[in-house]
């Protein structure tokens, strides 16, 4: 038994020190390593969080304030549409190109009393914030994206339409604020547009 231990170790020990193997050994290694890091690039291109929702969304929320701000004296929304915006500067930083609104995604943003954008009627302590043509995955992102305390507390609804349907989410609702990205994904469809309305 001791002799063929040693044998196996001898012949391990020549085809290890033979340089055709070594070689073999070094390609073999290399290749490993290669294909190991373009899947660790690969993986980290597709979960990379996607600067567009982020912006987006912070354009949403610095929108809706700038609006709140400019009518905190007033007695309500009245008169308030995507031209009023416009005229009045109210809209966030990079949203203004070629004379009208969009968003990160380079989408329309429409703003009024409905997703329409209707002007606000008088008395009406409400307003609504529109992100039309926006595909599954940015409409997933947008609705499930969860902003900060104050734009929380003064969102009213938030409203889906996707295909000729339209799903309402309101805190305590059928279809409770907030939403998780999975329970988004089931509404959003392949053309969407997502309307928050605020106080």
């Amino acid at each position: 038994m001791e002799k063929i231990k040693q044998y196996l170790f001898l012949f391990k020990q020549k085809i290890l020190s033979n340089p055709i193997w070594g070689k073999l050994g070094q390609k073999i290694i290399i290749t490993t390593t290669l294909i190991t890091a373009l899947l660790v690039g690969i993986l980290a291109w597709i979960i990379r969080p996607n600067p567009e929702i982020n912006q987006a969304a912070v354009q949403l929320a610095q929108m809706a304030n700038n609006i709140r701000l400019f009518y905190q004296t007033k007695p309500g929304y009245w008169g308030l549409s995507t031209d009023s915006v416009i005229k009045n500067n109210l809209y966030a930083a990079n949203m203004f190109k070629e004379g009208k609104l969009y968003n990160a995604f380079d989408k329309p943003v429409i703003v009024g009393q409905d997703t329409e954008g209707n002007i606000v009627m008088p008395g009406s302590r409400n307003f609504m914030v529109t992100f039309p043509e926006l595909s599954k995955k940015e409409c997933t992102a947008m609705a499930a994206f969860k902003l900060n305390e104050r734009e929380t507390l003064s969102l009213l609804q938030m409203v889906i339409l996707t295909e000729g349907q339209r799903f309402d989410f309101t805190w305590g609702g059928a279809n409770p604020l907030p939403v998780t990205k999975t329970e988004a994904a089931k509404f959003c469809g392949d053309k969407n547009t997502v309307a928050w309305s605020f106080e």
